[in-house]
């Protein structure tokens, strides 16, 4: 066999690096179908009907995705403390349902506030992005921490963090507990290399993200043999990560009060943790989702065997272990709040641990199944982002350098169709469509895509206004309305047909059809 024709052979540390771009490009796909060209990420915020009711003023009618079915998350209530972190705004105390207990992990959304220079919605969106920038920022701090020439086990340790149950589950919900390992990782990895004071600035931030973050200031604690000298330059560090928290925690008390909210997230070690198996044991026998409770139990079978290995490979001098040690000791106290539902916050509570075990478990070359067990909440991870929310009565979003905008059916319009091409929705014989723009415009002139089922006259109205008349075609053709008024960016129009509706099915006996919308744009 010729040179030329000569298999390709590649090094194993070339095949590690390839699984190891394999898994950022699975993310990228994963995330990049939550994006909306409108709406962007705020579906990660997990703001349903309940939230859209209580949203401060800056924030109504403004390009925020809420969810149909109700279930609000505390992404919602940190995005909306990005528009006001110093929580001056007295809308705050109505959108959020506690804001003394809130606020406490304010880091992100004092960030989001920041980069959008205060504009409320630009921090709302910003805030949902930062979770997917962040996840990219842990991939490049692990890449050093677990090199890729350590073969399969640094492989194996890097994919099951970032792909983590907790890791993923902050991505879709737009939590903190990302951030917080984030700046614990780096913060520790600094203090490896000799740079404690930068590494206390990092810790002080990942209080700030997470309260128990500051459990990694178990890293700067005196080591044997250490001189007077020594103990007081530790202290002074250990004061540098604490005085952030310390301080913002008494400007939250003096801005919004004290709150009792959390106090159920703890109890007598080993309660919540015991608790849990017998919930997950009686959900396995009623839960229709199987997948959920399958990730679940993989989640508390990973977190316990990280506690496990960490208990039985005592290291003190490694900052690492001593981190480890003490979420793990967190874990075990943890309380009912915490530990149950499905899937549960302690994955997400317990990261910094998820973390820990993996830089020893590498560094110290443990064996496969520990490995193994200790990443097994991976499937929960990967499974949290399987389903983007669905938008049924949602037809097309589109976004320019000057506007954005979204076009959406009301219930008289069944819910969209699509193939590869299109994407439409059929109307009986009248049924109304709200055209929203952000940034907001006084007015707007509108082109609609539509199609009769059979060729037929239609009507636009714009309120009281019938503002087109014509005849469409049986395939999809674009009219263009006159240029209309908009209400708080609302164009809201109602599309009439001139001829009766035609049934479908066999004997025609399904619903009856008049016409189809594919979408709208804005022309400018």
């Amino acid at each position: 066999m010729s040179a030329r024709f000569k298999p390709l052979s590649l090094s194993p540390v070339a095949r590690w690096r390839g699984v190891r771009i394999a898994v950022l490009a699975g993310f990228v796909l994963l995330v990049g179908r939550y994006w909306n060209p409108f709406y962007g990420f705020t579906s990660f915020l997990q703001a349903d009907q309940v939230t859209e009711a209580n949203l401060p003023e800056s924030l109504r009618d403004t390009p925020i995705f809420i969810h149909r079915d109700v279930g609000r998350y505390d992404g919602a209530y940190y995005a909306q403390i990005a528009t006001s972190p110093a929580l001056r705004d007295p809308a705050l105390n109505t959108a959020i349902d506690d804001v003394g207990y809130r606020a406490r992990r304010i880091l992100l959304s004092a960030v989001a506030w920041a980069v959008a220079g205060g504009e409320p919605v630009a921090a709302v969106h910003v805030y949902a992005w930062l979770n997917v920038i962040l996840w990219f920022v842990l991939a490049g701090l692990t890449w050093r921490l677990l090199p890729v020439d350590e073969g399969w086990r640094a492989t194996l340790a890097w994919t099951g963090l970032l792909l983590a149950s907790g890791t993923l589950a902050s991505v879709r919900l737009a939590l903190t507990d990302l951030a917080a390992m984030t700046l614990l990782a780096a913060a520790l990895s600094l203090a490896e290399r000799g740079r404690t004071v930068v590494s206390a600035v990092l810790l002080g931030l990942a209080g700030l993200a997470r309260e128990t973050a500051l459990l990694g200031v178990s890293s700067m604690l005196p080591e044997q043999g250490m001189d007077l000298r020594g103990l007081l330059r530790r202290s002074g560090l250990i004061l540098l990560a604490v005085l952030p928290l310390a301080g913002w925690w008494w400007y939250l008390w003096t801005a919004a009060g004290s709150s009792s909210a959390g106090s159920e997230n703890f109890a007598w070690p080993l309660t919540g943790w015991f608790g849990r198996w017998s919930e997950l044991a009686q959900l396995t026998r009623t839960e229709s989702n199987r997948w959920l409770v399958a990730g679940a139990w993989l989640d508390g079978i990973a977190l316990s065997a990280q506690i496990l290995y960490l208990l039985t490979h005592p290291q003190w001098r490694s900052g690492w272990w001593r981190l480890g040690l003490l979420f793990a000791l967190l874990g075990l106290c943890l309380g009912p709040a915490v530990w149950e539902g499905l899937p549960g916050a302690a994955a997400r509570v317990l990261l910094p641990l998820t973390l820990a075990f993996n830089i020893l478990a590498v560094r110290r070359r443990a064996a496969r199944l520990w490995l193994l067990l200790g990443n097994l909440s991976v499937l929960g991870g990967v499974w949290s982002l399987g389903a983007p929310p669905g938008e049924p009565h949602t037809l097309a979003a589109r976004a320019t350098w000057n506007h954005s905008c979204v076009l959406d059916t009301d219930d008289r319009w069944s819910v969209a169709e699509w193939n590869s091409k299109w994407r439409w929705s059929w109307c009986g014989g009248a049924g109304g469509l709200n055209f929203r723009i952000w940034p907001w415009t006084s007015r707007a002139q509108v082109e609609l895509q539509v199609r009769g089922v059979t060729p037929r006259g239609l009507e636009v109205w714009h309120g009281q206004t019938r503002v087109w008349q014509g005849q469409i075609g049986d395939r999809p053709q674009w009219i263009r309305l006159p240029e209309l008024p908009v209400e708080r960016g609302n164009l809201l129009l109602e599309l009439r047909s001139v001829a009766p509706p035609t049934a479908e099915g066999v004997d025609n006996t399904a619903r009856g059809i008049s016409f189809a919308c594919f979408g709208a744009r804005l022309v400018e």
